[in-house]
């Protein structure tokens, strides 16, 4: 580190070195003291940031100061550790650089009592012990010991402090705080320049900087090579690695990666980290150990709650996107308008949670669910998650995976379902109403007894062997949905349209199809009980308003099977129109409709009444959910049924449902009956 060459005599007046011995020593014994402390800071800020876990980030648990005791704000924490860092850091930099001075001018200055190369006299030896002047102007030592005492420097003031930033950054990155990333960057940045702009100095006694820069770069390349591929390789990683997901950056990072990152590296971008010319672990974890999205598993986070306290945990408008959270419990969680979008739930405990929308009323008005801040979970994979009981108002599960998902009396009202996996999954007693957009849905052998899915957009949907006893699908548009071997007894699908519908083997005993619009459409087999009511239905083609709107549903399917199945329906539609009139399926569904009852029929509202009461109180569903459906459906204005002997039926003490049926249910068909009794 030490300038070598002699100055001339003719150029610059000699310094006694025995006057600056006293100066450099007084001025060491200061610097070391600052040194240790520093030294003492960062070490202090490693052990405080080290015990922040994954938990205390998605928690927001304060953290807690080492030896002081002191709990800080976990977002203040972050935002002002970094800045107190840089200026202790800045502070120390420059008192070493005016050390540096004085110890270069007292190794020149001795040099001349010297006859060798060598720095052999004396007075080197009374020289204070602190490393850096020793390094500067202290005796001849051996190529080992003089390599250490300058790596000690190096590491100590130029490296220790930056990859300290650094790792700040990415020890909080999993929380997605866009400002705090930037403070830490902005910072990080500033400790850089001011490595570059004053660090320069340590090594060389001139007061121009670009004169000190390039004699250093001369001098001592290797240092200078590697200080400034250590500087650059955290750079990179602050500005395009330790991004959070969707920031600008990170779209950069992505684009970086891309040309030279291998496959595997490519795949795991969105989820974790991805470097140039590195292979990225599975789960994109920086070096095996770092992620930038939270992983949480097999906790119970109600734990730690104060017995008799608020147990809820309260998570609103957290950007939890992509993390991993399986077998987690958020029982009675307030997650409305998080943002889980990517993330894996799998088995996690759900139940009563809230992810709703903070502004319900603003999507009821525009639709705008972004201004209205609704819980957003699209891509998120749920399987086997237990949501029973959860508010979903409004959320977005665009192309999520609940497949053998609990969601019993889950409400799922104006919610976004398009391309949405829940096969095998329990919905029995849901709210899906509001429009529900499920186009594409796989509800493959999926039970929804007693749900309602008035008006919900269903069109492609796959409800293949699904139990739909009791359900309302008023209104609900099916277009091209798969009803394969379904159980829709007991059902009500007034005014619902059925273009193009397989309804081969379906069950339809005792549902209500009055003003269903039936056109392609596979019959189901013929209900022989007579109480199936498809005494308006209206078998015809779709006009133009029809095939319009239906364009513009199928527009919001975006994977690739879902458009190709889109095309070939309307390109059924558009080659099947004419061929269809007069064939036996349309000759079949107009016959079924002649021979339905037409009310006021003999017994039709007798006979209803007492298949819809053994349904709803079979022990077979004790559970509530079918009478859920019934008790829905009966206190509709044209329920062609026997209001006051349903709600009789199902208060009765042989009736099991009744105690498991909602209590807003019971209050409403409990209304609907007194109304009538009077």
């Amino acid at each position: 580190m030490a300038d070598r060459e002699r100055l001339s005599p003719e150029t610059e007046t000699p310094v006694n070195p025995y006057s600056l011995l006293e100066a450099v020593n007084s001025s060491s014994d200061t610097a070391n003291t600052g040194w240790l402390i520093f030294l003492a800071i960062m070490t202090y800020l490693v052990i405080a940031v080290a015990g922040v876990s994954h938990e205390a980030l998605l928690l927001e648990t304060p953290v807690q100061l080492p030896i002081l005791q002191v709990k800080i704000q976990l977002k203040q924490f972050f935002q002002f550790a970094p800045i107190v860092l840089v200026l202790f850091h800045l502070g120390i930099l420059s008192q070493l650089v005016l050390l540096a001075r004085k110890a270069l001018e007292f190794d020149q200055a001795i040099r001349y009592l010297e006859l060798s190369n060598k720095r052999t006299h004396p007075l080197r030896l009374e020289l204070h012990n602190f490393f850096l002047v020793q390094a500067i102007a202290g005796p001849q030592r051996s190529v080992v010991m003089s390599a250490f005492l300058n790596l000690i420097s190096w590491l100590t003031i130029v490296i220790l402090p930056v990859v300290l930033l650094l790792y700040m950054q990415v020890a909080f990155l999993p929380y997605h705080d866009v400002t705090t990333t930037w403070i830490n960057r902005i910072f990080l940045t500033i400790d850089i320049a001011g490595l570059l702009l004053i660090g320069v100095f340590l090594m060389r006694a001139e007061t121009s900087f670009l004169q000190a820069f390039l004699r250093t770069t001369v001098s001592h390349p290797l240092s200078v090579v590697a200080t400034t591929l250590v500087l650059a390789v955290v750079a990179y990683l602050s500005y395009f690695a330790a991004t959070v997901p969707g920031e600008r950056l990170d779209r950069i990072g992505q684009k970086l990666t891309g040309w030279s990152a291998p496959a595997s590296a490519a795949r795991v971008q969105q989820g974790g980290f991805a470097l140039p010319f590195l292979d990225a672990s599975d789960d994109g974890a920086l070096f095996g150990i770092f992620r930038r999205n939270l992983v949480v598993t097999d906790s119970d986070l109600i734990r730690d709650r104060e017995e008799g306290g608020d147990k809820a945990l309260r998570l609103r408008g957290r950007d939890l996107r992509n993390a991993k959270l399986d077998r987690t419990d958020f029982s009675g969680a307030d997650l409305t308008g998080a943002t889980l979008d990517g993330a894996s739930l799998i088995g996690a405990n759900l139940e009563r949670a809230s992810l709703s929308c903070a502004e319900p009323d603003t999507v009821l008005l525009s639709d705008n669910r972004v201004a209205a801040r609704c819980a957003s979970a699209k891509g998120a994979d749920l399987s086997r998650a237990k949501l029973g009981q959860a508010k979903l108002w409004g959320i977005d599960l665009t192309g999520a995976k609940l497949d053998e998902a609990q969601l019993e009396g889950v409400e799922l009202s104006n919610a976004l379902l398009t391309a949405a996996s829940l096969s095998n999954a329990k919905l029995d007693k849901a709210e899906l109403t509001g429009g529900v957009q499920a186009q594409g849905v796989n509800l493959l052998n999926a039970s929804l007894q007693g749900a309602d899915l008035t008006g919900a957009q269903l069109q492609l949907a796959d409800l293949s062997s699904a139990s739909l006893q009791g359900a309302l699908l008023n209104f609900a548009r099916l277009d091209g949905a798969v009803l394969r071997d379904a159980n829709l007894e007991a059902a009500s699908l007034q005014q619902a349209r059925l273009l193009g519908v397989d309804m081969t083997g379906m069950k339809m005993t005792g549902s209500d199809l009055r003003g269903a619009v039936i056109w392609l459409t596979q019959p189901p087999a013929w209900d022989a009980t007579g109480l199936t009511d498809l005494s308006e239905i209206a078998v015809r083609p779709p006009d133009e308003t029809d095939r319009v709107t239906l364009t513009a549903s199928l527009a919001r399917l975006t994977d690739a099977d879902d458009r190709q199945r889109a095309n070939d329906l309307m390109k059924k539609v558009a080659e099947k129109d004419a061929t269809w009139t007069g064939s036996i399926d349309q000759q079949r569904w107009q016959s079924w409709a002649g021979a339905s009852p037409v009310p006021p029929a003999l017994n039709y509202n007798y006979d209803l009444t007492t298949y819809l009461t053994k349904q709803m109180c079979s022990a077979r569903w004790s559970d509530g959910a079918v009478a859920t459906g019934i008790a829905r459906r009966a206190v509709a204005p044209q329920f062609r049924g026997d209001v006051v002997a349903i709600y009789d039926g199902l208060k009765a003490p042989s009736c099991p449902a009744s105690a498991a049926t909602p209590p807003k249910v019971m209050r409403d068909l409990s209304s609907k009956a007194e109304t009538l009794r009077n």
